[in-house]
């Protein structure tokens, strides 16, 4: 395999995690997501907030995605809970807060949405619109 870098984008902090969907690019940073358009990653940006103000934001470690049903969701993890997105509105509309810790990881797989955490825990979740 012969990779070569195509691009470079500068994000407004230290990366932790990024997912890309067929529209955006989202990094997950200390104190944001930042959501990025596939047509100019290097112009306007969205800051993704699930607070009223940064302090209610903390790192994100992990991310995923799924559409169905005209919806993009996205799961992001930090270190005490699970945030769901809705990334066509932009908008935050859930919180998942059964880890006991930070969550390390996130994964969708046919309606189901998996997460880890220092807990030591597996935890699936299931909804109607996880896809």
């Amino acid at each position: 395999v012969s990779l070569e870098k195509l691009n470079s984008v500068e994000v407004g902090g230290v990366i932790y995690s990024i997912v890309v969907t067929d529209q955006w690019m989202v990094c997950g940073t200390k104190e944001t997501l930042e959501m990025r358009s596939l047509r100019d990653p290097v112009g306007d940006y969205t800051l993704l907030s699930g607070g009223s103000t940064r302090a209610d934001f903390s790192t994100v470690y992990c991310l995923d995605y799924t559409e169905s049903g005209g919806y993009t969701r996205l799961f992001s993890g930090n270190s005490d809970c699970i945030k769901v997105w809705n990334l066509d509105r932009k908008i935050q509309c859930q919180t998942l807060d059964r880890h006991q810790g930070t969550i390390a990881c996130v994964s969708v797989l046919k309606g189901k949405l998996y997460s880890g955490g220092y807990d030591h825990t597996v935890k699936v979740w299931r909804g109607s619109k996880i896809g």
